[in-house]
């Protein structure tokens, strides 16, 4: 009770600070920064849906669906497009950054079926149809089951609701490393994917120059007792406050509006000539979008061992997996073209680490490196260029596969 008087005195205070600044901040601004990602696309004339999809062990996933647009309204039959998430991401990611920038409008206008999932743990994928997402059983989870259990219910939900019998996949980051998951345990997807764009693609994290994963890494079982200690199973989501800080402090003008952007940088890598700082505000209001605990343990797991392999639960491996350790994914199962885009500024997916996973996979029919060699992980959404420098290559790429 102590806490949330606490937070919401600490939001009234905040709140106050904004409305006295609030006439130097646009106020397409504020209402982006509090808008949910339906609310995003209707607000600029999108028709959007949100659909519950139940998954096989009980999570209700919020996926959006973006069906048409003012240049091309919706229709059945449709090529049908899904979208999936990075690490503590959501769907606004494909949205946040307005028709111009953001891919979903992009693909919308282009006369596809646009879908976008949400994975477990998530602000619109909290919920469970037994567990309350305050016990650890709720997030007793990592990239694993979202690969191997969101996606493919996901993508079953999608093909059934189109009447389509496949579809065209892109993921960024973690939205690829499900994906690479979700191939080497279900194979039979692959029938399902006509092509699959992965933006980032991440699975071997030996090369990652972000100085948070490798803090994790280097003291991996000591971080992962403190959280258990602790009772610390999830990444929260940003709530009001966290809102009305960013309006505060990375609007334009505000005199630490440049800080707003260096966590984002120590991350990703740097690149301040794509940085969007208008908008600053209304990505700190969307992201972090929350994630358990155990996805980014299973990335410092990934870049420790050197094996891209299911978690790591120690002791317990044996009554897991009947073996001491976590199985190796089969990347040989991943049939279904692939397409990659990748840059040389990216910390989470270095270039060396690409080139490893490019040797891997079996059918990898075209590598496009982004051409701006200060290109980072995060301007694969955000970046003021995208649109020139990565998306009309990738809509171009779809449009071959469609």
């Amino acid at each position: 009770m102590m806490k949330s008087v606490v937070y919401s005195v600490l939001a009234v205070v905040l709140l106050l600070a904004v409305t006295q600044t609030a006439g130097q901040i646009h106020p397409d601004i504020i209402e982006d920064a509090h808008l949910d990602s339906i609310g995003l696309l209707r607000k600029y004339g999108y028709p959007a849906e949100e659909h519950i999809v139940e998954t096989d062990d009980g999570y209700l996933l919020g996926v959006h669906r973006c069906p048409g647009s003012p240049l091309s309204p919706p229709a059945p039959g449709k090529p049908v497009v899904l979208l999936q998430h990075g690490m503590l991401s959501s769907s606004a990611d494909y949205i946040l950054m307005g028709p111009d920038t953001s891919l979903a409008y992009m693909l919308a206008d282009a006369g596809y079926d646009v879908w976008m999932g949400n994975a477990r743990g998530n602000r619109y994928s909290r919920r469970h149809r037994f567990r309350s997402n305050e016990t650890q059983t709720f997030w007793d989870f990592s990239w694993h089951e979202v690969g191997s259990i969101d996606i493919p219910n996901v993508i079953d939900y999608i093909l059934i609701r189109t009447g389509q019998q496949s579809l065209q996949y892109v993921g960024h980051s973690q939205g690829t490393t499900a994906y690479w998951v979700m191939m080497s345990q279900h194979p039979y997807y692959n029938r399902r994917i006509k092509s699959m764009h992965a933006l980032a693609p991440a699975a071997y994290m030996h090369n990652t120059r972000s100085p948070y994963v490798l803090f994790l890494a280097t003291f991996l079982y000591t971080t992962d007792l403190m959280l258990q200690m602790m009772g610390t199973w999830w990444f929260e989501p940003t709530n009001e406050m966290n809102i009305q800080g960013g309006l505060q402090n990375c609007h334009d003008g505000a005199p630490f509006q440049a800080m707003c952007s260096i966590n984002t940088f120590l991350i990703a890598g740097f690149n301040t000539e794509e940085v969007n700082s208008t908008m600053l505000p209304v990505i700190h209001a969307h992201s972090p979008a929350g994630a358990s605990t155990m996805q980014m343990i299973h990335h410092a797991q990934t870049i420790r061992s050197r094996i891209f392999r299911q978690y790591d639960h120690g002791a317990m491996n044996m009554i897991r997996y009947g073996q001491l350790t976590p199985p190796v994914y089969n990347l040989a199962n991943v049939q279904a073209p692939t397409l990659f885009y990748h840059s040389t500024n990216d910390w989470m997916a270095a270039p060396g680490d690409v080139e490893l996973l490019y040797r891997e996979l079996p059918n990898v029919v075209k590598r496009y490196l982004v051409p701006l060699p200060a290109f980072n992980h995060l301007d694969f959404v955000w970046a003021i260029n995208v649109r020139s420098l990565l998306y009309n290559e990738l809509l171009a790429d779809l449009k071959a596969y469609v």
